[in-house]
């Protein structure tokens, strides 16, 4: 793979930076936004479609969005739906999407189990006397424009389609009013072409600084040059790390939690730190290449994304470089013998092509929002072919049993499925899988774990719907050091003998019956000396007056974050937590506090910056003294119905 690299970093010399590239800017924006805003409410009542070009200096994305915010959008048009266009044609999914988005809950639970046709007609007859604006994001294929011209109704009142266009190409198939095909050098700048695909009415909108033909050379011959060169140019440690965004679809939000702990199973991050992951994701945004969409309080980054300029050639350059293989690049699967590290399906019957593949594969990654399940021959195949995997990632793809043969796989370190029915975490997991990094299980809640557990030395990431630990077994075994995350540890395991095994953790939620375990929870927490994230989920099988006592909690002083929820506290629990030194984020979620009074000292929460308040129903009084929260910049109240006035100093 790096001779790959060194062969494509030769041929991106022929691609210096264009100054063009860099200097183009834009503008008259408001009059662009006038006229897609005409054209939506002004056009004809038959269904139409607005394309919006892909152009150097206009991020259409951003432009798009503009538009369906407008107070004119929601005023003209009674439903609004934005809709991430798949980037595979798949006509079952498309319509899932868009039915899942624009019906009711409550109607599309009734029909998500019927066939492509009864979807269809339920959706086309919801929609009949609804003026509706549908917009599109990212089209790449016109497969996807014949299925979305299928479902929608033509209800001859206005209701709109807006799309932006990444393969400009595409239009080369629209037809012009005489019936000739769109030659690129005549499509204007600025004003609309009117044209037609499938007798479906299209207005096209290109406000590119230079010539469209222009464009399409600056953006997709040399920008891949361009890009290439940049990547090749980029330090060797961030080489590897940006084109494995190429995964990820254009604007999709990226927890980078799930990031973090994908590169670091992959080898990209030298020292295993999340930290270091941290500091890459920021570097790749200071360059342009990816966006922040969400920073937790602390100022690191909790979503991001690729930008839709860069997706295109990203995917291009990973191909080349035999780095990743999608089967929509290659629908004929020529090249599947070939080794490539990263493997991603996006459909369940990418499974039937197992053999396919090259044994050597490392990397496989499902991804789809579809909860369909995996057919146990597909995973015999798994593990009998490809031994040498390191991140097996089935996303959520369902599994109906714990699966056999999961023992070979014994080079894994990240390994994320879903097995609802799963209640015990087997010793032939645990005492074979010794290199994993990560486990996440999201859907499983395990009752049993075997002692086998604490032999995991390399073990970083615990993700569970709820899991019980097994107490330390003594002799052969050590502690964890490596783990820093734990999600949702069940309440009986917070013992001196277990949480002084975990030196290092960092991040934990603990989740069950908080007031049954009250001595253990208030005596043994303090034990983690690095936790910095506390989430604490009170859920008890039998209704009972709440006994946790917040005053007898002895929290470690390295924490920043902590959030309560369904605790039900009877006592003020801010006399407790004003005294936490570090304390910078507070969540008092739904039904956290019960009482009607809540009282800061005077210097109380030095440093806190964000506080949440949610469903504390009956709180009444607030008071804060002299010079409390001095550094609070977030202030969430919602709903709290009885609270009169917030504190003066706020």
């Amino acid at each position: 793979m790096i001779d790959e690299f060194r062969s494509v970093e030769a041929e991106s010399c022929y691609f210096p930076a264009s100054s063009s590239y860099k200097n183009r800017n834009t503008v008259g924006l408001d009059d662009r936004m006038e006229e897609l805003l005409d054209l939506l409410i002004e056009g004809p009542t038959q269904l139409s479609v607005v394309a919006i070009l892909d152009s150097i200096g206009l991020d259409k994305t951003a432009f798009t969005a503009e538009a369906y915010n407008s107070s004119y959008m929601k005023h003209y048009f009674d439903y609004l739906a934005w809709i991430p266009a798949p980037y595979h044609y798949d006509p079952d999914q498309i319509l899932d999407i868009v039915a899942v988005i624009l019906l009711p809950f409550s109607m599309f639970s009734k029909i998500k189990d019927k066939d492509y046709e009864m979807k269809k007609i339920i959706l086309g007859e919801y929609l009949m006397t609804k003026r509706y604006l549908i917009v599109l994001d990212d089209v790449w294929s016109t497969n996807v424009l014949d299925v979305v011209q299928e479902i929608l109704p033509d209800n001859q009142n206005g209701s709109r389609v807006l799309i932006t266009l990444t393969q400009i190409k595409m239009i080369t198939s629209f037809q012009l009013e005489d019936r000739e095909n769109i030659r690129l050098d005549l499509v204007p700048t600025g004003g609309p072409l009117r044209a037609t695909y499938q007798g479906w009415p299209f207005l096209i909108l290109y406000h590119g600084s230079i010539s469209l033909e222009e464009n399409i050379e600056e953006v997709f011959n040399i920008p891949t040059g361009n890009l290439t060169f940049v990547c090749c140019k980029l330090p060797f440690h961030l080489k590897l790390c940006f084109l494995y965004l190429s995964l990820f679809p254009a604007h999709l939000e990226i927890s980078t939690r799930q990031l973090y702990q994908l590169w670091i199973a992959e080898g990209f991050i030298p020292d295993n730190s999340e930290a270091t992951a941290g500091k890459y994701v920021e570097q790749l945004i200071n360059r342009g290449f990816v966006d922040a969409r969400k920073r937790r309080a602390g100022g690191t980054i909790n979503t991001c994304s690729v930008r839709g300029r860069c997706r295109p050639v990203l995917l291009a350059v990973a191909f080349k470089a035999e780095f990743i293989f999608f089967s929509f690049m290659d629908p004929e699967g020529k090249s599947r013998k070939n080794v490539k590290p990263i493997n991603v399906f996006e459909k369940q019957s990418n499974f039937a092509c197992l053999d396919d593949y090259d044994s050597h594969m490392h990397s496989l990654l499902y991804f789809t929002s579809k909860r369909d399940h995996l057919d146990p021959i597909d995973w015999e195949k798994i593990c009998r072919m490809f031994k040498l995997l390191r991140v097996l990632d089935l996303g959520s793809l369902v599994l109906i049993q714990y699966p056999s043969g999961i023992e070979n796989l014994f080079l894994l370190r990240y390994l994320k499925l879903n097995i609802p029915s799963l209640k015990i975490l087997p010793s032939s997991l645990l005492s074979n899988l010794l290199n994993l990094y990560t486990l996440d299980m999201l859907f499983s809640y395990i009752d049993h774990t075997t002692d086998e557990f604490w032999k995991m030395n390399k073990l970083r990431h615990l993700n569970f719907g709820s899991i019980t630990l097994p107490a330390h077994p003594g002799k052969y075994c050590g502690s964890l050091e490596n783990l820093n995350f734990i999600s949702a540890l069940h309440p009986c395991c917070c013992t001196e003998d277990i949480l002084g095994r975990l030196p290092n953790l960092r991040n934990l939620r603990i989740r069950g019956d908080l007031s049954y375990y009250q001595f253990l929870l208030s005596q043994n927490i303090c034990r983690l000396s690095c936790l910095e994230s506390l989430k604490l989920v009170n859920e008890s099988k039998m209704p009972r007056i709440s006994k946790i006592i917040l005053a007898e909690y002895l929290f470690p002083h390295s924490l920043t974050h902590l959030s309560f929820s369904n605790t039900n506290l009877m006592d003020d629990p801010m006399s407790t937590l004003e005294k936490l030194p570090l304390l910078q984020v507070l969540k008092l979620k739904q039904n956290s506090y019960s009482g009607r009074k809540l009282t800061c000292g005077s210097d109380a929460f030095p440093r806190l910056k964000v506080l949440h308040m949610k469903s504390i129903l009956w709180l009444e009084e607030w008071t804060m003294g002299t010079g409390a929260m001095p550094k609070l910049e977030c202030l969430l109240i919602n709903p709290c119905a009885y609270l009169k006035r917030v504190p003066e100093q706020l």
